[in-house]
């Protein structure tokens, strides 16, 4: 009997450490499980991206203007029609400024999400099935999982990437109050200033200034090289289209193609994180829009 009590008391002992054991390894598992299932929803939202997202964004995702990234507007052209998304705005900060610019009060990751599987403006269409999209729930996450994992402690480490553009209109400078550090630029060129126009899909929205292509949401462009001057006392056309771009509610358009405009704008606010990267697009822009009668600022 006492044999068999010894035997029952060893091996009791020897079932506890094996369970204890595999108790106390069960969060690092867990942990490991949960790091590869990660890890290969990066790898798929990688897929996803390059077939889906670059030819906006660009391969690497910073949608920089005038390089051959993987960019291509409807005309085949090396054109980055879509935000940057490796952006220290995007993915910096708690929460990061391109939340604070849209109101958004979520999280980054739910921003994110919620920015590709609805869609946002009239550049970027909806993903998610749920949208009328071709993604799953699963590869939006994926999606967005890939987009999160730009953001490193090495980005993040930078410093904010001030807009250096002349100080114009004092709706503008109350919207981005980083609107400092001014920087040397030169005159502004309209054929560069096309490129830029057509490349942030504004004619998506105001048609061509030319008068080729009417607008179809936003006020026509066609005459507010002179028209401009006549919307906000002390502004010139110049400084009007300048804070048009910066902070589109500062002032509201009277005449839309539909009627009277909208309030608030229907004109993204993000815009100048599009030509953060080089503030020489925005004095090509204003050549363009200005024709002219542009003043180098």
């Amino acid at each position: 009997m006492q044999v068999k009590v010894v035997i029952g008391t060893v091996a009791f002992m020897l079932t506890m450490i094996v369970l204890g054991y595999a108790a106390l390894r069960e969060p690092t598992r867990l942990e490991d499980f949960a790091g590869a299932a990660h890890g290969r929803s990066v790898e798929q939202g990688a897929y996803l991206y390059i077939n889906n997202c670059a030819s906006c964004h660009g391969i690497d995702g910073t949608a920089t203007s005038g390089e051959d990234n993987g960019c291509r507007d409807a005309n085949g052209d090396p054109n980055c029609l879509g935000l940057p998304l490796n952006n220290y705005f995007l993915l910096c900060g708690n929460p990061p400024r391109r939340s604070i610019d849209l109101g958004w009060e979520g999280t980054t990751e739910n921003f994110i999400k919620k920015t590709v599987a609805a869609g946002r403006g009239a550049i970027m269409p909806a993903w998610s099935n749920d949208f009328g999209g071709p993604m799953r729930p699963d590869q939006v996450q994926n999606v967005t999982n890939y987009v999160l994992n730009w953001g490193s402690e090495e980005l993040c480490a930078e410093e904010p990437i001030t807009f250096p553009w002349p100080e114009f209109g004092p709706g503008a400078a109350e919207a981005f109050q980083s609107l400092t550090d001014p920087v040397e630029i030169m005159a502004g060129d309209p054929e560069l200033g096309a490129q830029v126009y057509l490349s942030n899909g504004c004619n998506a929205c105001h048609g061509l200034p030319d008068g080729t292509a009417a607008a179809t949401v936003g006020p026509s462009l066609t005459e507010i090289a002179t028209n401009g001057a006549e919307r906000i006392e002390g502004y010139s056309a110049q400084d009007y289209i300048y804070e048009s771009i910066l902070a589109p509610n500062a002032f509201i358009s009277p005449e839309c193609p539909n009627g009277p405009c909208t309030s608030p704008s229907l004109m993204p606010g993000t815009f100048a994180l599009t030509l953060s990267r080089n503030p020489q697009d925005m004095a090509n822009l204003l050549a363009y829009l200005m024709g002219d009668a542009y003043t180098h600022p």
